[in-house]
């Protein structure tokens, strides 16, 4: 989980922010992002503080305090999505607006049954040869995009494949990864 992300997220910034707040090095943030709190120097606890502009301490007790409740990354907009897609979250809430073009979008995938359905009957081939299909329509995609939006669309279509999709009792949706359910 990526506590420093969803840290940044809920602050309104990105890691980029930081480097270029402070000229702490994109890398450092990025191995800084896959450890523990309690493991973090001083130099990335005073970068990420001059960021959101709070105190060190202040900003100490709220990344342990997120890491402690086993904080979810959230999701208002495509870029947020994407962002989760490259750090490849464990799980995703999508809130917001944005709900509603992710539902219309899961509505024209496959479901669970229909996919298990086709896994089984072709004993798994149907997996490897539908991925790559999907790469070679992707090396041979030549379509011009009129909006930027679209293709951030057909990006979060793409990635979407790995994730599961469910509602909770709150009618937010949770996308988690497929291969934690094996």
């Amino acid at each position: 989980m990526s506590i420093l992300d969803i840290y940044l997220q809920r602050n309104g910034k990105k890691r980029y922010d930081v480097f270029k707040e402070t000229g702490v090095s994109q890398q450092l943030l990025s191995s800084v992002n896959k450890k523990n709190v309690s493991s973090y120097s001083v130099k990335t606890i005073q970068a990420i503080a001059k960021t959101v502009q709070k105190s060190e301490g202040h900003v100490l007790n709220e990344l342990l305090k997120l890491e402690k409740e086993n904080a979810t990354f959230e999701a208002f907009n495509s870029d947020d999505l994407l962002l989760a897609f490259d750090h490849k979250e464990p799980s995703i809430f999508i809130r917001g607006e944005f709900k509603t073009e992710i539902e219309q979008l899961a509505e024209t995938q496959l479901s669970e049954t229909e996919t298990l359905g086709i896994e089984l009957g072709s004993e798994g081939t149907a997996n490897i040869l539908a991925e790559g299909f999907n790469q070679l329509a992707k090396l041979f995609n030549t379509k011009k995009y009129e909006h930027d939006e679209q293709k951030k669309i057909e990006q979060i279509a793409s990635k979407m494949r790995l994730y599961k999709m469910i509602k909770n009792s709150k009618g937010e949706l949770l996308l988690y990864l497929r291969q934690l359910d094996y």
